[in-house]
């Protein structure tokens, strides 16, 4: 019976032991390779990736009619030119410029958003759709803002 048990439990302990090990290899496998805190595009096919460190800004209290701007930086993460095809606003309150030129592997680019209050009251979400070349090849920037009327001017 004692041998018949130590058999068992010999048998029982590899088992957990190849388990615990699949788990473990498992829990290896990632799908984004870190390089100096950069997550870099694991794409096979060599495509561009189209990284934003910001994809929402707030620009807080503004008052009715005034216009206010903000620059969006868009890195290329990939292995190929990122081309920025075209970005474009929810509303024509709000006006896109680029720069049309192809962004290279590991630089940077900038998207500038400007917001034209006028007409506008309550709060404002703004929404900027990019297209490019890149996988996956849009991505939605989003500017926040609050419009006050110029009678309660009080911006805290």
């Amino acid at each position: 019976m004692l041998k018949t048990y130590n058999i068992i439990f010999k048998n029982f302990n590899s088992f957990y032991s190849i388990i615990a090990i699949l788990i473990l290899l498992a829990g290896c496998h990632n799908h984004k390779v870190k390089e100096n805190d950069k997550v870099l595009n694991d794409d096979k096919t060599g495509a561009p990736f189209m990284y934003f460190a910001e994809e929402e800004h707030n620009v807080g209290k503004i008052i009715q009619g005034e216009k206010v701007s903000h620059i969006f930086t868009v890195e290329n993460r990939g292995k190929s030119d990122l081309l920025i095809i075209s970005v474009n606003a929810s509303c024509g309150c709000t006006v896109a410029k680029w720069d049309k030129k192809p962004i290279a592997p590991g630089k940077a680019g900038s998207i500038e958003v400007v917001f034209d209050s006028k007409g506008k009251i309550g709060l404002q979400h703004k929404t900027i759709v990019v297209e490019s070349n890149a996988k996956p090849d849009s991505k939605i920037l989003t500017l926040k803002s609050e419009v006050v009327s110029p009678n309660n001017s009080k911006i805290e």
